[in-house]
């Protein structure tokens, strides 16, 4: 009996010797079926991945290498912006010495200056155009005041979410703030409050407006 089951063994290892040979003389069988593709995978192996990319260019001017550096929280142009209000009108200073609102982005009047007092927070907002500052009087009012030395062109910049808030320092007890009415026209200081929409600001820069500024 352990003879005949010896053979048995012989004879399926024999059998299995056989089917072996025979699958390695049949040609490999397509992958594909099961989602594979050895082909494309074989050569995403070979595949290298080198930095900087060659360029497409026949002179072989890398333009990668012009790219300016992106440095958060620091503003292109500086102090220079326009101040948008969320009554939505640039604040702007005119040579006759008003101030006053304008919905005109590519107004120069509107390219500002803002420029510190001396005290951390403490500024003064000059016009680039007019050289004027803007300055609040003892009516509350706003114009152009061509003395920097004058205590009512300096402001006290503060920030409300997004937005930047100005108030007198010259009448900082009476809560006298820097604002734009939905009319476009300044708002009296006695008039307004921190919670209102005509003192919130959005410094906005435009390389633009700001080339063109200078060309002048």
């Amino acid at each position: 009996m352990y003879q005949k089951a010896h053979e048995d063994s012989s004879s399926l290892d024999s059998d299995d010797e056989v089917d072996g040979n025979a699958a390695c003389s049949r040609p490999k069988r397509n992958l594909e079926w099961c989602g594979v593709d050895t082909e494309v995978r074989n050569d995403f192996k070979q595949t290298k991945i080198t930095w900087p990319p060659p360029s497409p260019s026949a002179a072989g001017t890398d333009t990668w290498r012009h790219l300016r550096p992106v440095s958060p929280n620091i503003p292109l142009h500086g102090n220079k912006m326009q101040l948008f209000s969320k009554t939505n009108y640039n604040l702007a200073v005119y040579a006759d010495g008003s101030v006053r609102g304008t919905r005109d982005d590519n107004d120069l009047h509107s390219l500002l200056e803002v420029i510190t007092a001396g005290i951390p927070g403490h500024v003064r907002i000059q016009g680039i155009l007019t050289k004027l500052f803007v300055a609040m009087d003892g009516r509350g009012r706003l114009y152009g005041e061509p003395n920097m030395s004058e205590e009512g062109t300096v402001f006290i910049e503060s920030f409300q979410g997004s937005y930047n808030t100005y108030l007198s320092r010259k009448f900082s007890h009476l809560g006298w703030y820097l604002g734009i009415k939905k009319s476009g026209k300044f708002k009296k200081g006695s008039k307004t409050t921190y919670r209102q929409k005509a003192v919130l600001f959005l410094p906005r820069r435009s390389k633009f407006a700001f080339e063109n500024a200078y060309n002048m």
